[in-house]
């Protein structure tokens, strides 16, 4: 599926691919946010999983009693019976409410780990569709997964969304609340001889603004994704590049366009930036475009040491549907220092 094509990124290979056809994926149980997208449901179409358990994450949307969620819900449970894996809902606190539930999905996933992980107590290989899954429990995912010990090797499913001709910046936005560090990711603590601020855009510029206000860097660098596919998504970039080149003065070197759902050419710009930074800098690394800028800035910051993930915690997520359009991408990542690489299939 992967032709042998990976990079590596301190102690993680990464590997990534656009499934044409439906593919058969083994782990020892994968992971789903439950949401009222209907995406979040779009692996069924796409993925033939071999598991002994489906955790859905539930963030407080058991008693919503919207049709969507329950709709999704339904969906999933099909997928797993189908797949022949048990399934546990996982009833958390609302997303923002971050701390408290990676604590429980920490204990949930060692618990589980100790009853069903294929490698010594330990998970082999999870299996995440992170399609609807609030970034900064992607991020955690993989610091402690990759980084601990407890997970050797994780497969991100993404199904692509659909926006609507007529979309806006208004239709992206959200009330952000605060900004935090990603857990585990908080970096080494320069002494800060420099701050520099990488952004990932997505559709939500005020999301910028209130970054560049909070962290005042005396340098940033700005990441566009950009994909042919979605002209509506471009158009809102473009209105939001020309406002960051204008406020922020910034060169044509510190504004790069990166494929939009490519890893490896987002953490091979991440690294370009981070090159002329001192060993004492202060990296900070926020992404708010497709869920890949997710991934990149954890195993980016998983491979250098200066490097802090900021996620922004909104008010609310305004919850609006966005259907997948049928394309769906598998991002491999592997712990190369882990013994259970040298297994068969591992790769």
């Amino acid at each position: 599926m992967f032709n042998d094509q990976y990079s590596v990124y301190g102690n993680i290979a990464v590997a990534e691919c656009l499934i044409e056809h439906r593919v058969s994926i083994s782990a020892d149980i994968a992971i789903v946010a439950l949401g009222w997208e209907s995406r979040c449901a779009a692996l069924e179409r796409h993925i033939s999983l071999a598991v002994k358990q489906v955790l859905v994450l539930d963030f407080a949307l058991a008693d919503s009693g919207e049709a969507a969620i329950d709709e999704s819900r339904r969906k999933l449970r099909e997928f797993s019976a189908l797949c022949g894996a048990e399934l546990t809902e996982l009833a958390l606190r609302p997303s923002v409410d971050y701390q408290r539930n990676i604590n429980t999905l920490q204990m949930t996933l060692s618990e589980l780990s100790n009853r069903i992980g294929s490698y010594h107590g330990t998970f082999r290989r999870v299996f995440v569709d992170c399609s609807t899954m609030p970034r900064i429990y992607m991020q955690w995912l993989i610091a402690h997964g990759l980084g601990s010990g407890a997970i050797h090797a994780i497969d991100f499913g993404y199904a692509e969304g659909s926006y609507q001709k007529g979309d806006n910046s208004a239709s992206f936005s959200s009330l952000v609340d605060r900004y935090e560090t990603v857990p585990l990711l908080e970096g080494s603590g320069g002494m800060g001889e420099e701050k520099l601020l990488l952004v990932g855009l997505g559709g939500d510029a005020d999301m910028f603004y209130g970054l560049v206000n909070e962290f005042s860097p005396e340098r940033v660098a700005v990441l566009v994704p950009r994909s042919s596919l979605h002209p509506e998504v471009d158009y809102v970039l473009d209105q939001q590049v020309s406002k960051v080149k204008e406020m922020y003065r910034l060169e044509e070197s510190e504004v790069s366009d990166v494929p939009a759902f490519s890893l490896s050419s987002h953490l091979d710009v991440l690294r370009s930036y981070s090159k002329g930074a001192g060993e004492h800098a202060v990296i900070s690394v926020f992404v708010g475009g497709p869920k890949v800028q997710a991934i990149a800035s954890a195993v980016f910051a998983c491979s250098d040491k200066r490097v802090q993930v900021k996620a922004r915690i909104p008010k609310v997520y305004p919850r609006r549907e966005v259907p997948a359009n049928g394309r769906y991408h598998i991002y491999r990542l592997i712990d190369v220092t882990s013994p259970a690489c040298s297994l068969p299939d591992t790769w």
